[in-house]
């Protein structure tokens, strides 16, 4: 084992702060609201499936924890660079050599271990919360120091974890923006950024957030990205939806993807670049990179855009990346996530040149989605005509996919409507729904209910026919009943073994994931050999 000395000060004098023995260090860390705290949560513990660690659920131990955390920082080296493989070295030795701790068992101090590396390291507890909870995390939702809840395979969930002070989140947060060069202060309290595996960070600190701290939200970047069977395996769509998307994605229709925030559009959006042809340049434009499209290299671009430096310099918006985008030869283009300007000219690029682009809005159904892109439009071009702009949604769009994550943590496709190429009487854009999901609302506690055709394409099977796409038209008749082997011969045909990005043993990743997906899809016993 490495000599202790490597972190340690070897001689008192150079320690700037007084050398405190370990009953001596400050215990003010589990104030009486925690503690009332932890006791709600020990009683939902047992139902939500993870198992949180001991410290965080005793008051006593997180105190002790703190305790060794603040005893060991007394004692590092300034002059020393600290990493993880260091830290695991020496940490158990400093544990042992700590009197106070030798009653406990293994497991107890493992998790002092722990503690300490992920408050002098990493993210404090949000680093406990990733491995806690690992590809089953959607968010997680820091509200002030003293109150962390997560989105754990789509239910919030209310947690043990606390951080000590406002002091100590603010140094976490720090922390993270670091690692994509942003800074935040009361003159910009405010930022979006991203951690290193990928993962979006949004902060909001004090005064914006205005109750008594700040304010974090991490969107958690999943290494293994899902597939189209993924989500056919958990119930988010049937064949016949899967097979329809299959086909509109490789026969150029322009997508919009709407739905709630979590609602899976992101993923989504994944999902079917799937279906690209290879040969295709695909451009991706997103505030924050979370795109991974399930394309080789060499057919994606990804451009991120950049917020305002400090003197407010140096912004580079979605609607100017696209902009460039439309200069750089692209054959598709993917917009993240239209909010503002940038509708204008993906309506133009879907209108021009650029067939099978995709974006996503956020909207509770298909029909409002056509109006957040009307509004949208009008707040870029207050001086446009109404007429002028639904005619511009008439000609671009082609099919609008509508996403629902339901108070149980289950999504579903629910809609996925074809725009129509007329308007109505009164003036507004036609749709046409397909696809539906029908609840059953006997049962508003789980959701439960089928998959339905409501009726047949015509628009989007004219445009696949145009780039030599077939569509077996039964899928649209409610009494033909698809048999997996016909989504299946389709699925076989683009393989995920060319996704960028990949690694080279992801198959295994699936099966860890899902032990059943090799007998649930044949194919993937293909790359086995591969990996």
């Amino acid at each position: 084992m490495k000599n202790l000395r490597l972190l340690i000060e070897e001689e008192e004098q150079k320690v700037s702060i007084k050398k405190q023995s370990f009953d001596e260090v400050d215990d003010t860390y589990v104030d009486q609201t925690n503690i009332e705290k932890i006791k709600e949560i020990k009683e939902k513990v047992q139902k939500s499936g993870l198992n949180f660690p001991k410290i965080y659920l005793n008051h006593e131990l997180l105190l002790i924890a703190r305790k060794a955390y603040l005893s060991f920082i007394l004692k590092l080296k300034s002059d020393k660079k600290i990493t993880r493989h260091s830290l695991e070295e020496v940490l158990p030795e400093f544990i042992l050599n700590i009197q106070e701790l030798r009653l406990y068992e293994k497991d107890i101090l493992d998790e002092i271990k722990d503690f300490i590396i992920d408050n002098l390291i990493a993210y404090g507890p949000i680093s406990t919360i990733f491995r806690l909870a690992g590809d089953n995390l959607n968010d997680v939702i820091v509200n002030t120091h003293n109150y962390i809840d997560i989105i754990y395979k789509g239910k919030t969930m209310e947690t043990p974890f606390v951080f000590a002070s406002e002091e100590e989140l603010r140094k976490v947060i720090d922390r993270m923006l670091a690692e994509n060069n942003r800074k935040i202060d009361e003159a910009h309290p405010i930022i979006s950024s991203k951690l290193n595996d990928g993962s979006r960070v949004e902060v909001q600190i004090p005064p914006v957030a205005a109750n008594d701290g700040s304010c974090v939200t991490i969107r958690k970047f999943q290494e293994v990205p899902l597939l189209l069977e993924h989500l056919i395996d958990t119930v988010q769509m049937d064949y016949k939806m899967a097979y329809f998307l299959l086909k509109a994605s490789k026969g150029k229709s322009n997508i919009i993807v709407s739905g709630g925030t979590s609602s899976g559009k992101t993923t989504f959006l994944n999902a079917i670049t799937r279906f690209i042809d290879s040969g295709e340049q695909l451009i991706t434009i997103e505030d924050t990179k979370e795109m991974q499209p399930q394309m080789p290299c060499h057919s994606i671009r990804a451009y991120e855009g950049r917020m305002a430096n400090e003197e407010g310099k140096g912004e580079i918006t979605l609607d100017f990346l696209l902009r460039s985008a439309l200069r750089s030869s692209p054959r598709r283009i993917i917009v993240g996530e239209c909010r503002g300007p940038e509708i204008v000219v993906m309506l133009n690029a879907m209108n021009t040149g650029h067939p099978g682009s995709m974006t996503t809005v956020h909207a509770d159904n298909t029909k409002e989605a056509i109006v957040r892109i009307e509004n949208m439009y009008l707040e870029a071009r207050p001086s446009a005509n109404i007429a002028f702009i639904r005619a511009q949604i008439v000609s671009a769009v082609d099919i609008i996919i509508q996403l629902v994550r339901f108070p149980d943590g289950s999504r579903k496709v629910i809609t996925i409507s074809e725009v129509e190429k007329r308007i109505e009487d009164n003036a507004v854009v036609s749709i046409n729904n397909i696809f539906e999901f029908k609840r059953d609302t006997n049962d508003m506690k789980k959701t439960k209910g089928k998959f339905e055709v409501i009726s047949s394409a015509s628009r989007s099977i004219e445009k696949m026919a145009m780039f030599g796409v077939d569509i077996d038209k039964r899928i649209f008749d409610p009494n033909f009943i698809m048999p997996k082997s016909m989504l299946m011969e389709e699925l076989e045909k683009d393989m995920p073994s060319k996704m960028c990005g990949w690694k080279d043993s992801f198959i295994d990743s699936f099966i860890e994931k899902d032990g059943q997906i090799l007998f649930k899809w044949p194919y993937f016993q293909k790359l086995l050999g591969e990996s």
